[in-house]
Formats: structure tokens, C-alpha cells, sequence
């Protein structure tokens, strides 16, 4: 599994101490002193909440994929459905956090997934269905984010507010698409297909077939996606909830973090709403995590919160219990479930 992936793990570390370097030597408002003084004076209570929320990112989505396993997956009745999907959560995490655009998560599930018995059919469909439910949830939260505080996106500098305005187009992006394959099937082959044949003309090598082929299979994937979908509501909406309370976990660190230096409770509503643009804006650049691009925003978001006296020590925390010990744990549990299903095979 981890072949070919040194590249991007030697790339994700490189670009994890750029961006924590950065952090310290160019933000005006980091202090090592400061920081200690905040760790040793910080409310424990929130900080394990924290780290909950940051385990609650992996479980959540564990379990909205156990549920569409469960609901999407026909077994004969003496057949038990297995399903891990703590392990399957853990290595989608991992390895969208060291590949760019997030591309090796999906597969790194697919993995672990097909190891329990499923099909590859199986598995892309209930990751295809995941992944929808994963922008829906996205939306909402940033929406809802932008609507508690409007007044916060207009206080960020002009480089934090393109990285949200990207961000927020390429997930309304992904959300029309779905859209207009469901009630405008024949606009998407149009718009897609003109644009490949105008990157055609101007690139020739460029290849217009392959392209036109990959979004056919889509198109038929998205909509087989939505009738299933909609001919079972309740687990669909159930994992759909999952994924919902997983981004909510997301929200819920620097909110702890925050409130475990002495953070004010008239202010965190302003704290989430930076966060809720944070988890936009990352979707603005293909690098892995979004490292650089995150910090980048959360201090910016931060800076506008008047009792915050260091926003690059509370980034630090923040990102070093919802990031990088996540991937760090997520890494632990993807070795472990390698090395059993390692076992099982050996044994036989």
C-alpha cells in the first residue's frame, strides 16, 4: 500500500516543517514564551475535549461508511458483511493528507475494504456516495459558518478571502455537477466535451477520448449514485448526519483550544466561523492537508478575534491536535490494519 507513496510522505514532512516553520519566524504575533505560558496555564478539561473532537473526526466518518456498507452491500443471509470502518477512515484520512487534491484517500479505502470482501463495484460506489455526502456536509458548514459572522470574511486580507472564494467555487462546482446530471444529464456532455475539445486545439497532446470516456463513467456513477440515494432515505440520511458531525469535529478543536487559553464565550461564535471558512478555503489549492494554506487562514481568521492575544500559538495547538495528530494516529491504525490482515494471511 505504501508503495510509491514515499515521494508524498517525504513531500507531506517537508512541507509540514515549512509550514510550522513559517508559522514561527514569520507571524509577528507568535511567542515562544507566550505559548508555554498558555500550555501551563491551559484548561485541561478543553484540551481533552479537543483531542476527542480530533478522534471524532476519524470515528464519524467510520461510521458513515460502515452504514452505507451495511444498507448498499447484498450478502446471502449465512454471509456476515465485514466491516472496519474506523480502518477505512483512518487510511482515507492518512492518505489524502500526503497526496495533493486529496487523490490517494479514496483508494487507500478501497484497499482495506476489498480486504474485507467487498468488490471493486461495491467499494466505489459506496465511496462515490461518501464523497457527496462529504460536499453536502461541506456546504452546509460553510454556509452556516459565513451566516454566523458575516462580518469576519470581510475583515480577512485579500489573499485569505481568494483562497475561500476559490475553495467555495470548486465545491459549488462539484454540487452543480451533481446536480445537473440529475435533472440536465445532456448539459454536462455539451459543456464538458466543448471544453476538452478547445484544451485539444490548444494542446494536442492532450488526449480529448480518454477524457470524454472518464466523464461517461461519472455521469453513469453519479446517477446510479442518486436513484439509490433516494430509494433509501433513512440510511442514506443517517450516514450523511455521520459526515456532517465528522466536519462539526473539525470545528470543534480550535473551539476548545480557544476556550482552554481563557477564551471568551461572547467571541466563539466568531470562532467558528473562521474555522467554518478555513475548511473551505483549503479546497482552493491541491496541496497535501491543505498545509500552509490552512495555517494560513486560521491565523488570518483568528487575528480578528479581539481577546486573542497570540493567534499563532492558538494555531499551532489547534492544528497540531486536529492535523498532525490525527495523521499520526490515523498512520498508527492503517500499520496495525495492515500487519493484521498481514497475519491472516500468513495463517492460512
Amino acid at each position: 500500500m505504501f508503495r510509491g507513496k514515499f515521494k508524498w510522505m517525504l513531500l507531506f514532512f517537508i512541507l509540514a516543517l515549512l509550514s510550522i516553520g513559517t508559522v514561527i519566524t514569520r507571524s509577528e504575533s507568535f511567542s515562544a514564551k507566550l505559548l508555554i505560558e498558555a500550555i501551563n496555564n491551559a484548561n485541561d478539561i478543553w484540551l481533552v475535549v479537543a483531542i476527542i473532537g480530533m478522534l471524532g473526526n476519524i470515528f464519524f466518518e467510520g461510521l458513515a461508511l460502515s452504514v452505507l456498507i451495511k444498507a448498499l452491500v447484498q450478502r446471502d443471509k449465512n454471509q456476515k458483511i465485514k466491516s472496519h470502518g474506523f480502518l477505512y477512515s483512518a487510511a482515507d484520512i492518512y492518505f489524502s493528507a500526503i497526496t495533493p487534491s486529496a487523490s490517494g484517500g479514496q483508494p487507500a479505502s478501497a484497499f482495506f475494504m476489498c480486504k474485507d470482501g467487498l468488490t471493486v463495484a461495491e467499494t466505489a460506489f459506496i465511496l462515490m456516495i461518501n464523497l457527496l455526502f462529504y460536499t453536502a456536509s461541506l456546504i452546509i458548514i460553510g454556509i452556516g459558518g459565513f451566516l454566523l459572522c458575516p462580518s469576519i470574511f470581510m475583515e480577512l486580507d485579500s489573499i485569505s478571502k481568494l483562497f475561500i472564494i476559490l475553495g467555495t467555487l470548486v465545491i459549488t462546482g462539484l454540487c452543480i455537477f451533481f446536480i445537473l446530471i440529475l435533472q440536465r444529464e445532456n448539459w454536462v456532455r455539451i459543456i464538458s466535451n466543448s471544453i476538452f475539445k478547445f484544451i485539444h486545439k490548444i494542446w494536442p497532446r492532450f488526449n480529448n477520448e480518454k477524457y470524454t470516456l472518464r466523464l461517461e463513467n461519472s455521469i453513469v456513477q453519479y446517477r446510479n449514485c442518486a436513484k439509490l440515494v433516494m430509494s433509501r432515505r433513512g440510511p442514506m440520511t443517517l450516514a450523511f448526519l455521520f459526515n456532517l458531525l465528522q466536519r462539526l469535529m473539525l470545528l470543534s478543536t480550535p473551539l476548545c483550544v480557544y476556550l482552554a487559553f481563557g477564551g471568551s464565550v461572547s467571541y466563539l461564535y466568531k470562532v467558528i466561523s473562521a474555522q467554518a471558512l478555513v475548511l473551505v478555503g483549503v479546497y482552493s489549492m491541491p496541496i497535501p492537508g491543505g498545509m500552509g494554506v490552512a495555517d494560513y487562514l486560521l491565523i488570518d481568521g483568528l487575528d480578528t478575534i479581539p481577546d486573542i492575544y497570540s493567534p499563532a500559538n492558538l494555531e499551532l495547538i489547534s492544528r497540531g491536535i486536529s492535523f498532525y495528530s490525527c495523521i499520526i494516529i490515523a498512520f498508527i491504525v492503517v500499520v496495525i490494519g495492515l500487519l493484521s490482515y498481514s497475519n491472516k494471511n500468513s495463517s492460512k
